[in-house]
């Protein structure tokens, strides 16, 4: 029997996947646009809140998206505890992943940081940023004229 995405899962400590799940088209779109405009690197996506207690697909998470440029990296590493082979690993898959299919994902929250390369997605980073374009009153908290 499948088990149920639910607070539980959260517990565990394993909320990020569930996080993604609820909000990769922002995410894609973050992607998209950052390599657009500053080239290769990476959305940073911090979560407010307990992110255990969150029961994912019933609770809008309040969150924030950036994206740290390749060229910008080194001085980004500062503000993070990441080891050096941890930053070598990452530097090397920001060098190497496909802008058009996949995103580098920096998750910040009560945990530990989360990195993860999305790949593989349904619906690339350049279809999210036009759909979100297409949709934007939908992703608008301010009443549209």
């Amino acid at each position: 029997m499948r088990s149920h995405d639910s607070v539980w899962q959260g517990c565990s400590g394993n909320w990020q996947p569930l996080f993604i799940r609820e909000y990769w088209l922002p995410i894609g779109h973050a992607a998209w646009q950052g390599f657009l405009t500053q080239g290769r690197g990476m959305v940073v996506c911090e979560v407010a809140g307990a992110t255990a207690t969150v029961d994912w697909g019933r609770t809008a998470v309040a969150y924030t998206l950036g994206f740290v440029a390749q060229a910008s990296l080194v001085s980004y590493w500062g503000s993070l505890d990441l080891a050096v082979d941890q930053q070598l690993s990452l530097d090397e898959a920001i060098a190497t992943y496909d802008p058009t299919q996949d995103a580098i994902l920096l998750l910040l929250a009560d945990s530990s940081p989360a990195i993860t390369c999305l790949q593989g997605w349904a619906v690339p980073p350049p279809e999210c940023f036009r759909q979100m374009g297409n949709r934007a009153a939908e992703f608008s908290l301010t009443p549209q004229p």
